[in-house]
Parts: structure tokens; sequence; C-alpha cells
């Protein structure tokens, strides 16, 4: 009898053996499905390069991830896409912060007229400042990368501007933190979000606006716009992070969560290399658009300059409010954009 229970439990424990395999097998090939929302337009260049990454972490991952991919915001609106993320309705998103002011105060220093050189160092100078502070107000997802706008310049539709005295009670859009730096400049912001801007051209809601070269061409309201002042010493940029949910994130096996952390580097260079593409590309359009370049005389930048200077001064005294270390932020970007400076 014992040898007869002896044969049994060895039997039993085979079937169960044969029975589990599969069930771990399926467990471990099941595929993961992220829903990747982008509100770009179709035509501009960031949009397929988000779809690039979806797909090459199809390809790294042998098919264990399936990116389905929302373009044009065909899932989320461009001011919602954090939320978005944060909620569980797109599991990657593509924010600007400056569309939820007062969300990332300690980041905001880098959408502030910190008078960026070049195309490039917006987007490494973002990377190097999360990599230096990792700020708490992004604890709620899981950062991927930053990426940045090239410099923002001023445009307009009615008149060129030449001085300060030429901006005065001039509609222009602006966003975020940029409606103060026009204030300051004597013009009358106009907050909305890139899309909107086309329709507030053609309509005369704005006159003009301010914002890198690329977005005059991606956004095509360039086809509405004469003149562009290159106010380089003033110049801000727009940050965006790309960011996943963070239960997402926390549910992946960690061999896939190692594959995303080593493609992030690699997009950040692509990024980088994809706003100076697309801003001389910009420049260019509207060159052959036949717009008026204006160049600021040192003497005329200076006074831009001046007149800048208080919203350095706010939000270090924000920051200190907040006990965010923000005179140590504003002293980093600006130790780091001086060498790029000429």
């Amino acid at each position: 009898m014992k040898r007869l229970s002896v044969v049994k439990v060895l039997v039993l424990a085979v079937f169960l053996s044969v029975l589990v395999v599969p069930i771990q097998a399926q467990a471990q090939d099941k595929v993961i499905t992220l829903k990747v929302a982008n509100w770009f337009p179709i035509a501009h260049k960031q949009t397929p390069l988000l779809e690039s990454w979806g797909k090459d972490l199809e390809k790294r991952t042998n098919g264990r991830v399936k990116v389905n991919y929302y373009p044009a915001g065909t899932l989320v609106p461009a001011a919602q896409s954090y939320d978005a993320v944060t909620k569980g309705i797109s599991d990657v998103g593509n924010h600007v912060l400056g569309y939820t002011v007062g969300r990332f105060p300690l980041t905001e220093i880098l959408d502030l007229p910190l008078g960026y050189p070049n195309n490039t160092v917006p987007t490494k100078l973002a990377n190097a400042f999360y990599a230096k502070f990792k700020p708490k107000e992004f604890n709620d997802v899981k950062v991927l990368w930053l990426h940045a706008q090239a410099p923002g310049i001023v445009h307009s539709k009615t008149k060129p501007i030449n001085k300060l005295e030429d901006l005065k009670g001039m509609k222009m859009r602006t966003y975020g933190s940029n409606a103060r730096l026009m204030s300051l400049l004597g013009g009358t912001p106009v907050a909305m979000t890139m899309p909107e801007v086309y329709d507030a051209l053609s309509r005369g809601v704005a006159e003009g606006l301010m914002c890198a070269y690329e977005a005059t061409e991606g956004f095509r309201f360039g086809e509405q716009l004469k003149y562009s002042t290159e106010n380089f010493a003033t110049s801000y940029s727009a940050v965006f992070v790309v960011v996943m949910n963070k239960d997402k994130w926390n549910s992946m096996p960690p061999d896939i969560q190692k594959i995303i952390d080593t493609m992030s580097p690699e997009y950040i260079e692509k990024y980088a290399a994809m706003w100076d593409d697309i801003e001389k590309s910009g420049k260019a359009y509207l060159v052959k658009r036949g717009n008026k370049i204006i160049s600021l005389s040192k003497e005329e930048e200076t006074r831009w300059v001046a007149k800048a200077q208080p919203i350095f001064d706010d939000y270090v005294k924000k920051m200190k409010e907040k006990g965010l270390p923000g005179e140590e932020a504003l002293k980093f970007a600006m130790d780091y954009l001086q060498p790029y400076r000429k």
C-alpha cells in the first residue's frame, strides 16, 4: 500500500509540473500593450520620432511589448497630456511643462528667458538638470527623458519689431511663464496652446507670438507671419517631458525596464538632433517666403535683458518660499549655458 501511495504521489507531481509549465510560459509570453499619446500634428517631425520609439521598443523586446500610437491629439489633447498618463488614459505621453503652470515649480526655470545660445543645448540642459536635481514634482510618473525646443523668439504678423517700443500693446500669443515676459517687454499676452495659434492669427486674436522657428513651419502659421526678431539674449525654451504611467512601469518585468532605460539616452540625442534639424528648416521656410529676419543690436538686447530680470528674481523668491533650491537651480542653468555663448 505504501508503495502504491508513493507511485500516486509521483504521478500527481508529474501531472502538476506538466500543468504549471505552460501556465508559467503563458505568463512570461504575455504581450504588454502600451498606449502612447502625442498631440503634435501628423506633418510635424515630433510625430514620427516618438512613433519610432514605439517601433524600436517592440523590436528590442522581440514583440513582448506592443505599442499603440495615437498622434495629433486623437487620444489626449495637449494641455491634458501629463494628467492623462497619471490617470492611465495613456501609458506614455509627451507633455509641455508650460501648459500646466505651477505643476513643476523647480523645473520652470528651464522655460524662463535664459538666453539659449543654440538649437540643441536646451535638450541637453533639461536632462542634465533632471539628473542633478531629480525634482519631486515628477514622482508620480516614470520619467523617460526630457527634450526642449530651440530658442523661442519674437515673430509678428502686423509690423516689424526692432525695439521694445514696437511691442507696446501688441497682442502676442504666449504660454506659461512667457506671459510675464511679454508683459515686461510691453506686449499684451494672449495665452493658448500651439494647435490654437493658426486660427488666432487668422482672426486677429493674436498679432504675433514667441516661438522657435520650427513651429512656424510645423504648425503652418508661418503662412501668416511677416517678421522675425532674433532676441536671442532673452530667448526661452519650451521643455517637454516624455513620461510613463508609474503603475504600468512597475508592472513590467525588470529586463524590459532595463531595455527602456537603455533606450532613453539614445532618444535624448535623437530629439536634440531633431530640434536642430527642424529649427534650421523652419528658418529656411520663412526666408523662402520672404519674411524679414531682424537682429537686435547689442544695446537693444541689453535693454530686453534688463526688462526680463524680475522674472528670475521672482523665481528665486517663490522657490525659497516653497523650500526648493531655486537659487541653486538658476545658477546651475546659467553656468551650464555659459560655455555655449559666443
